[in-house]
């Protein structure tokens, strides 16, 4: 599905993503882990288009993606959960959901939210009217990826998901990343800070730290301990 080759990527004269290359296949999650400020959040705005690259490229189902806009990546089946939710909170839950319809390719006639959302985020159902900035933090996070779910993405990208969320929560996220991956085929990008969760939830990992890849492998059968020297501040 994601072929990213070579990439590099960073903000003005600072190059941040060096040499990086990674692949997402379908219904597969893909754990990135590394230490603050390695380069997780730029690989994810870069594959999202919020970036460009200077070097290297991003290839999504064959075609090359390297050019285009956010929008129009999210039109192609790519969505984005950036760290930090980013809801509209002085709009209702209903008007931030209905807005995940802007990805879809062809916008139906009527807009409806997919019930699916609803199932996999009951509470969402009973907060319809209220506002984005009136709900706890967990139920922001759970806005934010279902708003993602509406436009029916192919490859879901989330820059910490579980940051900051209680654990009932956290719980019911990784359940959700596990349950659209394996039963809807959709393939995931999951940043996460915990180490043992992204490693639970995930099928592969690989490490970041300076802005390359220095570890990459199968997420059940990792040397925790061969790994540690990267993740440890």
């Amino acid at each position: 599905m994601l072929n990213v080759a070579n990439l590099q990527a960073g903000y003005d004269e600072t190059t941040i993503l060096r040499d990086v290359s990674i692949k997402v296949e379908k219904g597969k999650i893909i754990a990135v882990l590394g230490r603050n400020g390695v380069g997780k959040t730029t690989l994810m705005k870069t594959l999202m288009g919020l970036l460009k690259p200077s070097a290297g490229d991003v290839v999504w189902r064959n075609h090359s993606v390297k050019g285009l806009r956010p929008e129009q990546r999210a039109k192609k089946g790519i969505g984005y959960v950036p760290q930090g939710r980013d809801i509209f909170s002085t709009l209702t839950v209903e008007e931030n959901l209905l807005l995940g319809l802007e990805a879809l390719q062809k916008k139906p006639k009527k807009d409806v939210i997919p019930s699916h959302v609803f199932e996999l985020f009951p509470v969402l159902h009973e907060m319809l009217q209220r506002k984005g900035g009136d709900l706890s933090g967990g139920q922001q996070q759970q806005l934010a990826i279902a708003r993602a779910l509406v436009g029916n993405p192919e490859l879901l990208l989330l820059d910490e998901p579980m940051e900051g969320i209680q654990p009932s929560i956290v719980q019911l996220i990784e359940r959700v990343i596990i349950k659209i991956a394996r039963e809807q085929g959709v393939g995931i990008v999951l940043v996460e800070h915990n180490v043992d969760l992204a490693l639970a939830c995930s099928d592969f990992f690989y490490i970041l730290d300076h802005g390359r890849i220095v570890a990459q492998g199968d997420s059940k059968n990792v040397n925790l301990e061969a790994i540690q020297k990267h993740l440890v501040v």
